[in-house]
């Protein structure tokens, strides 16, 4: 009889094992600059040259700038679906607001994933077939999260003048994006 149990014991132990260990395992995203590609697991797509890329010459990068984000979850309006990027402080910890603008990034913000429109500072994968794989890999092979995100009050030369705040509710994300 306590065989019976132990084989048991040992049974839920290795399911448990198994299943922290395939749920621990995220999708992880890089975005090549220069190649003009993002590659998240297995599935590597094309992504536009964003709009105004001759401003590079004069010191202006429209591209997503270098830096460490996390993916957020699908938002669709008027039939056009994107994941919110959230870059990472460079002061502090946390991340932030898709919607605020970045002091580290000349006050610019609302970086984002998307297929179609080719948007400065944004990844704008070329195919909508390609985008959509992405997004499987993405959304099948992650597990949602949460992370606390920053709004800058004000964004001026560099800085938050009437100070930053953290948003009260926290945002759901999926996995990392690295840009290279």
């Amino acid at each position: 009889m306590t065989s019976f149990f132990l084989q048991i014991l040992r049974f839920s132990t290795v399911f448990l094992v198994f299943s922290v260990v395939s749920r621990a395992e995220n999708v992880f995203c890089t975005y090549y600059r220069e190649e003009n590609e993002i590659t998240c697991g297995t599935v590597t797509c094309p992504t536009h040259i964003p709009p105004n890329a001759d401003l590079e010459k004069d010191g202006l990068d429209v591209k997503l700038p270098p830096g460490w984000y996390r993916i957020g979850t699908m938002t669709i309006r008027h039939d056009k679906g994107w994941l919110n990027l959230y870059r990472r402080r460079a002061i502090g910890h946390g991340y932030w607001d898709f919607y605020t603008n970045i002091p580290e990034r000349n006050c610019a913000g609302t970086f984002g994933l998307h297929a179609g429109d080719n948007i400065s500072g944004s990844v704008a994968v070329k195919s909508k077939e390609c985008f959509d794989k992405l997004i499987y890999q993405i959304e099948k092979k992650s597990t949602i999260e949460k992370i606390d995100v920053y709004q800058c009050r004000k964004c001026i030369f560099h800085s938050c003048w009437l100070g930053n705040r953290l948003l009260p509710r926290a945002r759901d994300y999926y996995t990392n994006l690295r840009s290279l």
